[in-house]
């Protein structure tokens, strides 16, 4: 089973953006999007820890409430949802979250999403990946997976 990702934004234009840049970059894990934090929480407290997703992608500004209210939660939770890749995606003029994320040890990643800081970024969080070269099409599928222990 290929592990999914997991993306909280509630922006559907924000959504669409990040979705086609994954799969432009070849990435063939299945994108999980949840658009509150309640949902997110509820979604990982309850899936089977060998389901859970190989990185959250979370959108700072959500209607009513901060995307890094997710990602603090999720280190205080089990072992498998606190060490959970994650990236802080962030606008350009939110130096605040920006900085607030590294005091987290959370790497950010500005927007717009340029798909190489995006890819550098995943490969510092030291995800494993598997590629497969399609001849017939040229075409390259990545999976990521955890960083094996």
């Amino acid at each position: 089973m290929v592990p999914p990702f997991l993306l909280l934004e509630d922006s559907y234009s924000e959504v669409q953006s990040m979705t086609a840049m994954l799969k432009r970059i070849g990435l063939v894990n299945p994108i999980r999007v949840i658009a509150t934090i309640a949902d997110a929480q509820r979604h990982l407290s309850e899936t089977d820890p060998a389901r859970l997703p190989v990185i959250v992608f979370v959108g700072a500004q959500l209607r009513g409430a901060h995307g890094l209210e997710l990602l603090e939660w999720m280190r205080g939770q089990s072992q498998e949802i606190g060490g959970i890749a994650a990236i802080a995606l962030i606008d350009h003029d939110d130096v605040e979250t920006g900085a607030r994320a590294v005091e987290l040890g959370i790497p950010v990643v500005v927007r717009p999403v340029e798909m190489r800081t995006l890819v550098t970024t995943m490969r510092g969080l030291g995800l494993a990946e598997k590629a497969k070269i399609d001849r017939t099409t040229l075409m390259v599928q990545v999976e990521l997976w955890p960083p094996s222990e």
